[in-house]
């Protein structure tokens, strides 16, 4: 009969008891735990993304204690065995949740998102997922991203990389030990100590300057490299619950204090690391123990790797499935179900392939290599030919939205919404414009009038024929001006206006000092106050056109202060130069691609959604009215008709993929709306109504 005590836990069998360790497997649980609740509901643990930094310093505790323990008792490394160890165990799982996702990407995502969801696929089959999203300047908390499947793979690709770098520099320490006889313990302390802090004040500068330090392996080196340190230095001290306690309520603690705004990794990071470390060093034989023997934790802590790589593929191809976003029993069975993925997995393919003789274990490093290729190897094929097909697919959709743009003329966007204009329904097979492939890259902005987000420069680039004697403007703003481009390039061709445009990425004019970390808040300053020196020195303007992205702001103080700093910089303007705004076009659903890709060009207008929704109350609007002469141009009417915003008017898809950065194909059929409402600004009044007419 089982004793009292022993019942509902576990200790794999074949492992011998002194190497287990419950508390780290209770500590697995935890951080997978904290992961997965924050990307189902990210609004209730808004730090839960600290559980990857748990894993980090688990990752480097436990890879440090076995690679030292084999230096100790043969005098060096086998640099093959390992990496064949860390191939057995972490890439058959990994590669299976690549190939199941890259299918399903292939089948269930829209045209346009699909090929940039393959592209990260790819990085991830080769670690350097992290990489790619760092050159894309990603941010991992941005809530209106439009993740990928795979985007989680930052952080294996982090840990697959540290997995290299680490037993190259302990071989390469415990060398230099043996030439200059010194000792081996304080040579690799003093290597390892010295990478964590050159990591760790790397990490504080970039986490400064740039959301790239997220995903650097640099910046996180010294998470892995403190795990490290107290394999070797510190080991665990059994029987001091006081410590395990006091590291559960840091990583606890940070992970309820901590959310998007919290600069990450910084110094931060150290909150949940030394957390990890404490529990490291005193769980053992504590309560952390018990807990990690406990049958329900102990299953998640074991899986907790198939647990992590199954749920975000879940989470973001399940609005493709539903057709709309999970509502809370949809993301109760998305756990669910990622729980019995992780456990088929890791029985069925990661055991069988680590301890079976006739599959991988007890081979050499060399038959592991080639089988992991070949494993790499078929995902890629499956991924390339994937985009392939879709490349070919937006060819034929490119070639048959040409062919109707060109039909359409008059009609076509936002003409169909002009009075007077007759546009009976498209002949032929409905398609969007342009193609659903096509629509992330669709932006008319351009280098010469732009500056991103780390850019301090004001680029000013002149729209207009030459030799143009017709009144000029000045058109300053962020990426919600620069969409509107090509309607400003269309007016160049067909009025005698000029509109000389300088765009800036997340900044505008505005008094007020704009939030964001380091260098692009930097920039930011920089390029307003060369926007409002602008603004002040415009004489030889006929009017100033400003507008911005609409940012839902709940506290009244902080709108207020918006308000206040808006007049202030549009004030600045010479007398006699009236400041134009444009009030924020309206916004869509992230997801209202996949609408329109499963609804088809004919039942477009259901992905659309009410004016009052689509377009809530705008600042821009309040600080027109307090302004010295600010009048409004209300570009609604291109827009939306009848009380909805449809994502689609006269076949023209209007937004790119994020909802709200309009498409520059769109953007040119705004011309006469924005032309009618510019002249009746300049004839003195509020443009609202008379932009329509």
């Amino acid at each position: 009969m089982t004793p009292r005590h022993a019942r509902g836990r576990v200790r794999p069998t074949g492992t011998p008891a002194d190497r287990f360790r419950p508390d780290i497997q209770a500590l697995r649980a935890l951080a997978v735990t904290l992961v997965v609740v924050y990307h189902l509901w990210p609004t209730r643990l808004t730090g839960g993304y600290v559980g990857v930094d748990v894993f980090f310093v688990i990752s480097g505790y436990l890879i440090t204690s076995h690679m030292w323990r084999e230096a100790v008792e043969t005098g060096g490394i086998r640099l093959g065995r390992f990496w064949a160890r860390r191939a057995r165990r972490l890439l058959p799982s990994a590669l299976t949740v690549l190939l199941v996702t890259a299918v399903a990407s292939i089948w269930l995502l829209p045209a346009a998102t699909v090929g940039s969801s393959l592209k990260e696929i790819l990085a991830s089959v080769f670690y350097g997922e992290n990489w790619f999203l760092a050159a894309s300047s990603v941010d991992y908390q941005a809530a209106e991203s439009a993740a990928s499947p795979v985007r989680h793979y930052w952080s294996l690709s982090v840990e697959e990389q540290f997995y290299v770098m680490l037993p190259l520099l302990l071989v390469g320490a415990i060398w230099f030990a043996r030439r200059a006889r010194l000792p081996h313990r304080r040579v690799v302390m003093g290597v390892i100590v010295s990478a964590a802090l050159a990591s760790f004040g790397y990490g504080l500068w970039l986490t400064a300057v740039s959301p790239a330090a997220y995903f650097s392996t640099f910046t996180r080196l010294w998470e892995f490299a403190f795990g490290a340190v107290v394999a070797i230095a510190v080991g665990r001290v059994s029987g001091r619950p006081w410590i395990a306690a006091l590291g559960l309520v840091l990583i606890v603690g940070s992970a309820v204090a901590f959310d998007a705004a919290t600069p990450f990794p910084g110094y931060h990071a150290l909150v949940p690391v030394v957390g990890t470390a404490l529990v490291l060093v005193g769980g053992s034989g504590t309560f952390v123990d018990r807990v990690g023997l406990w049958r329900p934790v102990a299953h998640v802590g074991r899986t907790s790797y198939a647990i992590y790589l199954w749920h975000w593929p879940l989470i973001v191809l399940a609005p493709a499935l539903l057709g709309e976003e999970p509502g809370r029993l949809d993301k109760l069975a998305i756990a669910a179900i990622t729980v019995v993925l992780a456990t088929a997995t890791t029985l069925l393919i990661e055991d069988p392939v680590r301890f079976s003789p006739r599959l991988l274990a007890g081979r050499s490093p060399r038959a592991v290599a080639a089988w992991s290729l070949a494993g790499m190897a078929t995902v890629t094929l499956v991924v390339v030919a994937g985009m392939l097909a879709a490349d070919a697919r937006a060819e034929r959709e490119r070639e048959r939205a040409d062919e109707l743009a060109a039909r359409l003329e008059a009609c076509l966007g936002a003409g169909s919404l002009l009075p007077g204009i007759e546009c009976p329904p498209p002949a032929g097979e409905p398609v969007f414009v342009p193609a659903l492939a096509d629509l992330e890259d669709d932006s008319g902005n351009r280098p010469e009038c732009w500056a991103g987000l780390e850019d301090p420069n004001f680029h000013q680039c002149t729209v207009g024929r030459p030799g143009a004697t017709g009144e000029r403007f000045l058109v300053l703003g962020d990426s919600h001006s620069n969409a509107l481009l090509a309607a400003y390039d269309s007016l160049g061709r067909t009025t005698d206006w000029t509109f000389d445009i300088a765009g800036h990425a997340g900044c505008y004019p505005t008094t007020r000092t704009l939030h964001g970390p380091g260098t692009v808040r930097d920039a930011c300053t920089e390029w307003r106050e060369a926007a409002l020196d602008a603004i002040e020195g415009a004489h030889d303007y006929d009017a100033i056109i400003v507008t911005r992205r609409h940012l839902d702001e709940p506290d009244a103080e902080r709108r207020e202060r918006d308000v206040e700093a808006l007049v202030e910089a549009w004030n600045l303007a010479p007398e006699g130069v009236p400041v134009l705004v444009l009030p924020d076009n309206p916004r869509m659903d992230r997801d209202f691609v996949a609408c329109l890709e499963s609804e088809g060009p004919q039942r477009a207008h259901v992905c659309g959604a009410p004016v009052a929704d689509a377009l809530p109350p705008d600042l821009l609007r309040d600080a027109a009215e307090q302004a010295r002469d600010a009048r409004v141009v209300d570009l609604t009417p291109a827009y939306c008709a009848d009380g909805q915003c449809s994502p689609v008017i006269g076949s023209v898809i209007v937004y790119r993929p994020d909802g709200h950065h309009v498409s520059a194909t769109y953007a040119a059929t705004v011309a006469p709306f924005l032309e009618r409402g510019i002249e009746a600004a300049l004839a003195g009044r509020d443009a609202t109504a008379q932009a329509a007419q």
